[in-house]
């Protein structure tokens, strides 16, 4: 039997809402707020935080779930042409989370090794310490805007899904709506990504960090929508098979 689909988008719209709060207390309520692009100061501020890894650790979990909200949303838009985008998109937002994955081992993990080595070392090592870091770091703006730019890709990929079932996309509905909200935030995305992969860390690429604020809304309109719309109207519940009830409708001798 194929996965319950009510089950599935209520687990989705669970991870949805908790994947939110999970990133957004680890990465702005626990993570050093130091700018990226002031090199020195956030590597000090790093190297002070004693739960480096911890904190990524947790960005990388609330990354996960809402990755899971969004494949639970591709299986609730499954049929028809809007599964082919919607499985699309699935794929997408894996890469995606994969992405970020490696992001989090670089960051999370390599560059708080060597900002604490650099951090202790003495004068004539912390020259070196600190461009070996930096270096890293550039593997680390990279990886910060292909994933954003992969996430870019997924939104639109369901802004196509929601389009299509949608019975017009300037009709007022949930498909529309999440429509033209998915584009929105596919936009965003993909400036950012598009900034951040030409220019790295700079002053520049973190003020188009608030084009990013149409995806976290839209994560949450995910949640919402799998709460309240966790199968299409025209799905009725299934009942349980019984041998009793196949042998209540033969025909009598």
């Amino acid at each position: 039997m194929a996965p319950s689909e009510r089950y599935f988008s209520k687990v989705g719209a669970v991870a949805a809402i908790a994947g939110i709060v999970i990133y957004t207390v680890s990465k702005f309520v626990f993570h050093p707020m130091t700018p990226p692009q002031e090199t020195e100061a956030a590597f000090a501020d790093y190297a002070a935080e004693s739960n480096w890894a911890v904190i990524h650790l947790g960005e990388l979990l609330g990354i996960l779930l809402m990755s899971g909200a969004i494949v639970a949303l591709a299986w609730r838009l499954r049929r028809g042409v809007a599964g082919v985008w919607a499985t699309l998109g699935a794929a997408a937002a894996v890469v995606f989370a994969g992405v970020y994955a490696v992001f989090i081992a670089v960051d999370g993990v390599a560059i708080g090794v060597l900002v604490d080595r650099w951090a202790e070392a003495g004068p004539e090592q912390q020259a070196l310490l600190y461009e070996t870091a930096f270096a890293v770091r550039q593997i680390e703006a990279g990886l910060w805007g292909v994933k954003w730019l992969l996430f870019g890709v997924a939104t639109a990929l369901f802004a196509a899904a929601f389009f299509a079932t949608a019975e017009s996309p300037l009709r007022l509905s949930w498909p529309s709506g999440m429509g033209w909200l998915s584009g929105v935030a596919s936009v965003g995305a993909l400036s950012f990504g598009v900034v951040q992969t030409q220019t790295g860390f700079t002053e520049l690429s973190m003020s188009f960090q608030t084009a990013l604020i149409p995806g976290i809304v839209w994560i949450l309109a995910i949640g919402i929508f799998l709460y309240r719309h966790p199968e299409p109207a025209d799905v009725l519940e299934e009942v349980p098979y019984r041998e009793d009830d196949e042998r209540r409708h033969e025909p009598a001798d």
